[in-house]
């Protein structure tokens, strides 16, 4: 079991996904290719991180366990 990042707007539901090699997060369409954390803590860290590229502001976060 692990913990990801979920992301809800109006126009779906999805995953974070780890940084690429600029540091960028960005959206996934299925939570298998999520970024896997080992605690919700850790999850719920990379919140600030998700909402600092505009275009994922508008997404309610959340840590699920998967």
């Amino acid at each position: 079991m692990a913990w990801v990042v979920k992301m809800t707007g109006d126009d779906g539901v999805f995953y974070g996904s780890t940084p690429d090699h600029e540091g960028l997060r960005y959206r996934l369409g299925n939570q298998e290719s999520a970024e896997m954390f080992d605690s919700k803590e850790a999850a719920e860290a990379v919140f600030y991180w998700f909402h600092q590229i505009r275009d994922l502001q508008k997404y309610s976060l959340e840590a699920v366990l998967i």
